[in-house]
């Protein structure tokens, strides 16, 4: 540990004390192995400078762009560096990650605070905090209903901590959409238009909203809110279209978006939206696309004129790796919604077990290039869920492209793992090892869902995953995982990606093997299954045990009961395949009907060169857990 002491640093004392465990410093008046001399400027920028024990930190813009530098010259001298220069200037204003908390998975307010320190000492300064129903509002007690609501109390205790650490912290709510967990409930009826979409127009959905923003202005500092606003392609498809009638939909999304910009702007504060939707009705006509970012797609000026004053504009996109997409929606953003302040990018956390960095990397530079070529000032790093099975806390890796990028002005490799390593003490290539474990074969598709929840007599995934050697990599990954060497902070999260690399040791091809040695009546191999039956069991269980220790360690007790359903019926089916084979060995049945039935590619294909996607995310359960009703 080493003992420093600070000089023209008392307003930065609270600060230093938060990251004194995660840097492994003490502070001290007399005896230091280190003298930290500050000064602050006003110009938004971070100069270092080593001499011997002394160290000056010049910076401006913020705690956050401190705690960088003073995470950066630490690391340097204990390298052994004595003398050094280091000058950054950010092009970035604000910087930092949006974490879905709304996806089964809601964070516990000490990993909320965890991230916020490993992120102010990359120089992180925005922490936006995605809840859909996930968090308290007066007068609506089934808003969040067991879900791990976060209680007004501990937000006003995460804005404070974020303070502290220089971090803004920003409530990203929904106030149209995306709220079919808490419309599912007959207490919404009043307000539900559609399975995920407010009724708009109308008096219920706006005192709901109003009770939105009560929270919003009672909790948190900034001035700034996310109203939401994305996919919302069922609107004026519900209940309004069948109490009012037809009305093109994008009529109905800027009134509504008017009054909800309105009500936010009375409150005196600055609404935020994303764009997905403003930019697909500013195409010609109302249409249906995925998402309004595309570049095939003739705009008019028709919007413009509907969109409010002050209102910001965030384009997202994770899925392009053409530097010229993003330059272009850029452009189409501030000609057709007036502005383009903020873009979101994407870590990839929501395909499977394992944050898929490689492919996050691919499209996060080119966006940020063309954020830095187009001049745009504010970009954040959006963590979504959609499952919960990886352990968000893994993410904390892809902050330091956006961390590193900020403050160099480009992308250098290095550079970048010594800012993961400073602020974390860990190893970037160590994080960088777990979404092997969702790429077998070299294939650049997560394929843990499809891996994990396929069945072992109805195995749905088998025809489009054969010819994938899924033996050798899966215990090359396993040994490799479990040497790994990573801090207790991190651990449960690697252990839970390990277990499932052993597990599919056995289970990525067990039907494939069932169903060749059923066609061969190889007895011998049949009996050989029938045992190897228990041991995926016990495989089953050791990864419920570890994912259980990874979720209450880094989450709220909530949403873990879907795992123990799914992880249930995992050990179920294999028991009853047990059940079959012994039955059909011993002679107690003749034939074995599921395995008697032909396997199809889940795809409906037959080009062998496409490979699951998004067939195999949990919410499609009828793809690859039963060709029933469930």
């Amino acid at each position: 540990m080493l003992k420093i002491s600070f000089i023209n640093a008392d307003h930065l004392s609270e600060a230093i004390d938060m990251v004194a465990a995660d840097l492994d410093i003490s502070v001290v008046t007399e005896g230091a192995d280190c003298i930290v001399e500050v000064s602050e400027t006003k110009t938004y920028a971070l100069n270092v400078e080593i001499a011997g024990i002394r160290l000056r930190i010049e910076y401006g813009g913020g705690v956050a762009v401190f705690l960088r530098g003073l995470a950066m010259a630490l690391s340097q001298i204990r390298a052994g560096v004595t003398e050094k220069l280091i000058t950054e200037t950010p092009i970035f204003t604000l910087n930092g990650a949006m974490i879905d908390m709304s996806r089964n998975a809601v964070m516990n307010p000490d990993t909320v605070k965890l991230m916020m320190r490993k992120m102010a000492l990359m120089g992180l300064n925005a922490f936006m905090l995605y809840t859909e129903d996930t968090y308290e509002i007066d007068g609506y007690p089934y808003f969040g209903y067991m879900r791990g609501r976060y209680t007004k109390e501990e937000l006003k205790e995460l804005d404070l901590y974020a303070l502290k650490l220089g971090i803004e912290l920003i409530p990203c709510i929904q106030t149209l959409g995306h709220l079919a967990t808490h419309l599912k409930w007959s207490a919404s009826t009043a307000y539900k238009d559609s399975a995920g979409n407010l009724f708009p127009g109308i008096d219920a959905t706006y005192d709901l909203i109003d009770s939105m923003l009560n929270t919003v202005s009672e909790c948190f500092t900034t001035k700034r809110v996310h109203i939401g606003l994305d996919e919302t392609h069922e609107l004026g498809r519900g209940r309004t279209l069948s109490l009012n009638g037809y009305r093109p939909p994008s009529e109905l999304y800027a009134e509504h978006l008017n009054r909800v910009v309105e009500m936010v702007k009375a409150r005196g504060l600055r609404p935020m939206m994303w764009s997905d939707m403003m930019m697909l009705f500013a195409a010609v006509g109302d249409t249906n696309g995925k998402h309004g970012y595309d570049l095939r797609n003739e705009h008019t000026d028709k919007m413009r004129d509907r969109i409010p004053e002050g209102l910001e504009q965030v384009f997202w996109d994770y899925y392009n790796p053409d530097e010229r997409f993003y330059q272009k929606n850029i452009e189409n953003h501030r000609r057709y919604l007036g502005n383009c302040e903020m873009f979101a990018g994407g870590v990839w956390a929501w395909s499977g077990y394992s944050v898929l960095l490689k492919r996050s990397l691919n499209f996060t530079i080119p966006a940020l290039n063309a954020c830095k070529q187009e001049g745009v000032g504010e970009v954040i790093a959006t963590v979504w869920h959609n499952g919960s099975e990886c352990n968000l806390i893994t993410a904390v890796a892809g902050l330091a492209w956006y961390a590193d990028y900020g403050y160099k002005g480009y992308y250098d490799e290095e550079s970048m793992k010594e800012c993961f390593k400073f602020a974390t003490g860990e190893s970037y290539d160590s994080f960088a090892c777990l979404e092997a474990v969702d790429e077998p074969g070299g294939k650049l598709v997560p394929l843990s869902r499809a891996i994990l929840y396929n069945d072992p007599l109805i195995p749905f995934a088998d025809k489009t995953l054969e010819g994938i050697d899924f033996r050798p990599h899966y215990r090359e990954l396993t040994e490799r995982l479990s040497t790994l060497n990573v801090s207790s902070v991190y651990r449960p999260a690697f252990d839970t990606v390990t277990a499932l690399s052993s597990l599919f040791e056995n289970k990525a091809d067990f039907g494939m093997r069932l169903k060749e040695a059923y066609d061969n009546k190889d007895p011998r191999t049949l009996e050989s299954l029938s045992k190897e039956c228990d041991l995926i069991v016990e495989k089953i269980k050791a990864l419920r045990a570890a994912h259980k220790k990874a979720w209450m360690t880094y989450n709220k007790p909530f949403g873990w009961e879907i795992f123990d359903i799914r992880y249930g019926g995992l050990i179920s089916r294999f028991e009853t395949c047990k059940d079959r084979l012994v039955d059909y060995l011993s002679g107690t049945v003749q034939r074995l009907e599921e395995l008697e039935a032909e396997r199809l590619r889940i795809d409906g294909t037959n080009n062998p060169d496409t490979i699951l996607g998004d067939h195999m995310l949990w919410r499609s359960y009828q793809s690859y857990v039963t060709a029933g009703i469930l």
